[in-house]
């Protein structure tokens, strides 16, 4: 298991911020924004050993800073193999690496934004959350 607190704290202090975009571009992971179906938010994928991170254009930026968090942590947890978040509330990948991008992205998103603090925390503090919960906590922010 990963300690996500370290890992972000690190990090967001080699990048020198804690805007998800601008830790992709850090990172050379290029950003692009596509027509996507809207069942698909976003994902990873690796070509010729670069990494791209996906978006469906049709996001608000905010959901799009969520997709960015999650699809970094596979990037950074799981060496760049190809995963999605699906855009469909009830929809769930019950896996260990969605959890694990998933608890990835709560952590970094507790330091890129405004979030609600109390909402964050509570998920932060349970030593292995319902990887269900995350996900709906996830997708209620979206």
């Amino acid at each position: 298991m990963y300690n996500y607190k370290v890992r972000v704290r690190n990090l967001v202090k080699k990048c020198d911020t804690n805007n998800p975009f601008e830790i992709a571009c850090y990172m050379n992971i290029d950003v692009l924004q596509l027509k996507l179906p809207n069942t698909i938010r976003g994902f990873l994928v690796r070509v010729l050993r670069r990494k791209f991170i996906a978006l469906n254009a049709n996001l608000p930026y905010e959901a799009q800073k969520i997709v960015v968090c999650h699809e970094l942590g596979h990037a950074i947890l799981h060496k760049g193999y190809g995963y999605y978040l699906h855009a469909d509330m009830s929809y769930y990948v019950p896996s260990r690496r969605e959890k694990e991008a998933n608890q990835f992205a709560i952590h970094l998103l507790s330091h890129s934004s405004d979030l609600d603090a109390d909402l964050i925390t509570k998920v932060i503090s349970e030593k292995d959350p319902d990887p269900r919960e995350v996900h709906k906590i996830l997708s209620t922010l979206l």
